[in-house]
């Protein structure tokens, strides 16, 4: 059984992250954690946040990029869309996020879907390449957060091929486990996020639920069949 944190709030994610020394924001903690408020505002019903990083990112696709001698042109650390906030989640997901005035953006990929995780270093900063079957992107920061942060990511990739399930530490110490027949289950489980417009879907069916448009056992229905689990 693996025990991770629950991290709920955005002032507990950005914690996690300069406790654990997985980046900072050199603009201030009060920006930072705007970005992570957005990661909160979008987790799911009974989703948490067990790791959390800070960093520099870019998305890119597979067959981006000029070519300089022939080779691919590399990626800068100051060349990048600004500061993310990222966490991966007990549900299984990497989520980032970025909070603008007027415009915030936010994403998520399943950790199975996560091919590669490739941390590449210099003398002082780094990046750590993730490729997914739908996003690729980098994050950036000093070497020694980049190898740490690929390690928080490869330690979730690995949780789920192992069939590890999140737990906190009160029902651990309480002797709960798990069975084998469980563990069988969530390996099986296969997550169908549409990584694009999951987060829309989901607030869609959350403000119909509100205007009483539709019953709570449709939106909890709705919301199993969408993630995946029915």
């Amino acid at each position: 059984m693996t025990i991770k944190d629950q991290l709920w709030t955005a002032d507990e994610m950005y914690q996690f992250a300069r406790d654990n020394q997985l980046g900072f924001n050199i603009w201030g903690a009060w920006l930072q954690k705007l970005h992570f408020k957005v990661v909160a505002e979008s987790l799911l019903d009974d989703e948490y946040v067990v790791s959390s990083f800070i960093g520099r990112h870019t998305d890119y696709d597979d067959d981006e990029g000029e070519e300089l001698d022939g080779r691919q042109a590399k990626p800068k650390f100051f060349n990048t869309q600004g500061y993310y906030a990222y966490v991966i989640t007990n549900e299984n997901r990497l989520v980032y996020a970025r909070w603008r005035p007027f415009f915030h953006k936010v994403s998520s990929i399943p950790l199975n879907d996560i091919k590669n995780i490739e941390p590449i270093t210099h003398i002082i900063w780094g990046h750590v390449r993730v490729e997914s079957l739908g996003d690729n992107f980098s994050v950036f920061w000093t070497k020694s957060v980049v190898r740490k942060i690929a390690k928080q990511i490869q330690e979730g990739v690995s949780d789920i091929k192992n069939g590890h399930v999140f737990s906190n530490s009160e029902d651990y110490a309480q002797g709960q486990t798990v069975s084998q027949a469980g563990l069988d289950r969530q390996a099986e489980t296969k997550i169908v996020y549409d990584t694009a417009t999951m987060y829309e879907k989901l607030s869609s069916a959350k403000l119909s639920l509100e205007e009483g448009l539709i019953t709570a056992d449709e939106y909890e229905e709705y919301k199993e069949r969408l993630l995946g689990r029915k």
